[in-house]
């Protein structure tokens, strides 16, 4: 399971990337909302309640009914999304709970096998839910960091393209 610093961090950086000048203040008030989703492991359904995509939807879904507010909620969706996102890739999550309840994985990582070569290996798809995912693996780049890395880099590549339709 990534820390929670990495939880904060990665979407915070994108949304300094990505943000306007003027949401910067809702961008740090609403930064700890990354770390809401692990509050489900209180109630023994960790990676499960609140690892979906229905809070973040439902924070997407405000933001286009309260047109005012659509950064706020915005950011928010970006936070929860971002941790569901990131522990997909660290043994998985449940992505459609409660009316699915098979954990959502990917695994992007490279390692170093006994032998000494690099092995990179990638696989996603569905797999019931089970506490692997707290296994300790010994990847130089675990599938959380690349993760972190595939969000960061969209928040970059949607800067550039953002900015190039203001030049238009």
């Amino acid at each position: 399971m990534p820390d929670w610093p990495i939880h904060i961090i990665v979407p915070l950086l994108a949304l300094l990337i990505v943000g306007r000048k003027e949401d910067k203040k809702y961008i740090l008030f609403l930064l700890p909302l990354a770390i809401v989703p692990d509050l489900d492991s209180f109630v023994d359904q960790h990676r499960m309640l609140l690892h979906n995509i229905f809070l973040p939807i439902l924070f997407l879904l405000l933001g286009m009914m309260i047109k005012q507010k659509k950064a706020v909620f915005v950011i928010a969706a970006v936070y929860l999304a971002s941790h569901v996102f990131m522990d997909m890739f660290d043994g998985g999550v449940v992505l459609f709970y409660p009316f699915y309840n098979k954990m959502a994985f990917v695994d992007a990582s490279l390692s170093l096998s006994t032998t000494n070569e690099l092995k990179w290996a990638f696989d996603y798809g569905f797999k019931g839910y089970t506490n692997e995912w707290m296994i300790a693996n010994g990847y130089i780049s675990d599938s959380i960091g690349t993760a972190a890395l595939i969000f960061i880099l969209l928040a970059g590549v949607y800067t550039v393209y953002r900015n190039r339709k203001r030049q238009v």
